[in-house]
């Protein structure tokens, strides 16, 4: 256990966000296959895994992506791009696929734990991920958790602002764990934030409600793609003890 800590802290530790690739190194596209593989295994909202993944791979969509990404180096230069889609217009078949997870045969759930998560999925992530008609829905939502709230513990962030949040958290969970997976395997990737959201959507013939999470570029690191030191806040600034 020690030594996987090791390997893991190294992983972590060398890590950074690199903007300039060799275009020259022989690149092998399946350590992608792998990463996104394991990014599945992430932690997620309710195990909901409203994600989606778009390999950008070919030289025009690579062109295409980069200009989107408003020409900058870690996207233009990048062996492959990893598009990070946010789907809440999906919640219903991640209703399903839960539900029949309940009642598959390998689960091994007693039947009062799956009493309740058939109530959980059916009731709750229903009316959490239904659609909001002009808020009214958050509006009402929010009311009926105020008054409860002011008798017992209560989760408050549910209106269709928090949804969307809800969602991203998890994709960005994924994201991570991509970015890891990616090193481990002696490539480089940078998270790319800056890009035309419109026009991505546009490309990809993405629907109205999904909503691009990042846009992850993969490649060989060159030296000079590391563009600043790394600079954190320290330890004693940031965490705290109850």
């Amino acid at each position: 256990m020690v030594d996987a800590f090791k390997v893991f802290e190294e992983v972590v530790t060398n890590r950074r966000s690199i903007r300039v690739y060799d275009q020259e190194f022989f690149y092998d596209s399946e350590i992608v296959k792998k990463s996104l593989e394991l990014a599945l295994l992430s932690p997620n909202s309710s195990n909901m895994q409203l994600w989606e993944f778009y390999r950008i791979r070919t030289k025009e969509a690579k062109e295409k992506v980069a200009y989107f990404c408003m020409d900058q180096s870690a996207a233009k230069t990048a062996s492959e791009l990893v598009v990070f889609v946010a789907r809440p217009d999906k919640y219903k078949k991640s209703i399903q696929f839960n539900l029949d997870t309940i009642e598959s045969p390998e689960n091994f759930e007693k039947e009062n734990s799956k009493s309740r998560r058939r109530l959980y999925y059916k009731k709750v992530m229903n009316l959490f991920y239904s659609y909001d008609f002009l808020f009214l829905f958050s509006l009402l939502k929010k009311m009926l958790v105020f008054f409860i709230g002011l008798k017992r513990p209560i989760v408050r962030e549910v209106t269709v602002v928090n949804k969307k949040v809800t969602i991203h958290k998890s994709v960005a969970l994924a994201a991570q764990t991509f970015m890891l997976a990616v090193k481990a395997q002696g490539y480089d990737t940078c998270p790319m934030e800056g890009f035309d959201s419109k026009r991505m959507k546009r490309y990809l013939k993405l629907p109205a409600k999904a909503e691009i999470n990042m846009i992850i570029s993969v490649g060989k690191g060159l030296p000079e793609g590391i563009f600043y030191i790394r600079k954190r806040f320290p330890y004693q600034e940031v965490v705290f003890e109850k």
